[in-house]
């Protein structure tokens, strides 16, 4: 597999004559094969084919496993120094990241750890673990997430400083690789994790396409690859086009010019607009559809009569009109700026059913209470037993249970739109959602991201904050609804 690897790296030209290659190391079987591999073919290893190559080895703890977190630094810090390598270990609380970005976990550890490595790596190239079953399941991921043709193209050998020595083969051989030269990878129970929408594809939706069409790994390569030729023309329009439309670029701030994207096509716009936000956001554009509509509007939008328009979009990123530019910056929320938007996406959830709230990091959920349980609580509610009812309906912020039959079959989830009122619980009047986060404290930059669910005829619940006084549960309560919300998107 060593030779495999090697010429995979020669015909891609992967590795410099010279210099310092930074290998990011997680401690599984895929980073521990090409960090054993590399050391093998640079600098002084046995089988050195670039001897001018120096390794240096990277880990980001995230800290979302506790001390098991901090012995698996600890591993890769001794193996990596047990080899002769530099080792940087980093640490970061990407759950904390993920609630401030307003990210799911997944979205928010992957641009951490990118963000660690080319902070250790000053420009030189990053050597990553990705191999044959990764592409598969990114091309999968971003199929799910409506990513367009570039994201059903994959991972490249190369993009910018990234390096993937191993795409050309698979994570059963990686495993092979580290049993045959005596390799202990770290178990990370994350892998196997549910919220992960991409151990949701690996455990779940292969397994599923596979029993339908066993070549279907390859089948989904071949059309990555048919798509790749369309896709590096697009790139090439978009190189030509780049040094006009890119007024200024510093590290956290790109400047572009509106009357030169307003002079392409629609979709030359927006693969401008997606580099330009991936260059901001470690190589990854955080824009959906929903994005792109809102940035072409704000292009349109006449703004000399009313100053400066800002969007607050994800990853903590923000599009200004700022006369004839078009200004993105990464940088902490700005209450005191203008927010323009459209109405947001709205997106029905089935009972029972779990759905993806549009443009947050919430997963909403509906469930009816069995029956058997609704004759308790009933018969609780009718002696005003309310610690009976807490005990057999464990309430909390994120979990509601109203009247389903006061709600109807079907609800619609979304974001607040101007004017959206609610009849808080207990209150025989409505209620400006607005006026009701103000007297509850929440803070500006969390209250765009808020779910709220419909009936037919009203907003039902202000997830974590209020339920409207029209369900709730009473004596007369014939079926009962579980609402809830939880933070981690799937897709995220």
């Amino acid at each position: 597999m060593l030779d495999t690897i090697a010429t995979y790296i020669e015909q891609y030209q992967l590795l410099p004559e010279s210099g310092t290659v930074i290998v990011a190391v997680s401690g599984g079987a895929d980073s521990l094969c090409l960090l054993h591999v590399l050391h093998e073919l640079c600098g002084n290893g046995p089988h050195a084919r670039y001897p001018g190559v120096r390794l240096h080895a990277a880990h980001l703890n995230h800290k979302l496993r506790g001390e098991a977190s901090d012995q698996d630094a600890a591993s890769i810090k001794q193996l990596a120094t047990s080899w002769g390598l530099p080792v940087t270990i980093g640490e970061l609380d990407v759950h904390a990241l993920a609630h401030k970005e307003r990210r799911s976990l997944e979205d928010a550890a992957r641009s951490a750890r990118y963000r660690f490595l080319r902070e250790v790596a000053h420009g030189q190239p990053i050597a990553v673990a990705h191999h044959a079953d990764d592409q598969v399941e990114t091309l999968l991921l971003h199929w799910l997430r409506g990513e367009g043709l570039v994201g059903i193209v994959g991972m490249q050998p190369r993009q910018q400083d990234i390096i993937r020595p191993l795409l050309g083969v698979t994570h059963a051989e990686t495993l092979a690789y580290c049993a045959q030269h005596a390799l202990t990878p770290l178990e990370d129970a994350s892998n196997r994790d549910p919220r992960f929408l991409r151990n949701r594809i690996r455990h779940e939706l292969l397994p599923l396409l596979e029993s339908l069409n066993p070549g279907i790994r390859a089948t989904i390569l071949r059309n990555a690859e048919i798509t790749g030729v369309d896709v590096e023309w697009i790139e090439q329009q978009v190189d030509n086009y780049w040094p006009t439309v890119v007024l200024s670029e510093q590290e956290n701030c790109m400047r572009l010019s509106r009357g030169a994207l307003l002079s392409l096509p629609l979709s030359l716009q927006r693969h401008l607009l997606r580099r330009a936000t991936a260059r901001l956001c470690a190589g990854q554009s955080p824009l959906e559809l929903r994005h792109y509509r809102l940035i072409e509007e704000l292009l349109q939008r006449e703004t000399s009569t009313e100053g400066k328009v800002t969007l607050h979009l994800p990853a903590q990123l923000h599009v200004t009109r700022a006369g004839h530019s078009l200004v993105f910056e990464r940088f902490a929320h700005k209450e005191t700026e203008q927010v323009f938007s459209v109405w947001p996406e709205e997106i029905h959830l089935p009972i029972p059913g779990r759905i993806e709230v549009p443009g947050t990091p919430w997963i909403a959920s509906a469930e009816l209470v069995k029956a058997d349980i609704v004759q308790q609580v009933k018969q609780a509610l009718q002696h005003k037993d309310w610690s009976k009812v807490w005990q057999l309906l464990p309430t909390t912020r994120y979990t509601v249970y109203i009247d389903a039959d006061n709600v109807g079959p079907l609800l619609r989830v979304r974001t607040r739109r101007p004017g959206d009122r609610i009849q808080p619980l207990g209150m025989e009047h409505e209620k400006k959602v607005q006026d009701i986060l103000v007297n509850e404290r929440i803070p500006s930059a969390d209250r765009p991201y808020i779910p709220l669910f419909f009936s037919a005829a009203h907003c039902v619940w202000l997830a974590g904050v209020q339920i409207d006084d029209r369900v709730r549960l009473t004596p007369q309560t014939q079926r009962i609804l579980r609402l809830s919300v939880e933070y981690g998107r799937e897709s995220a």
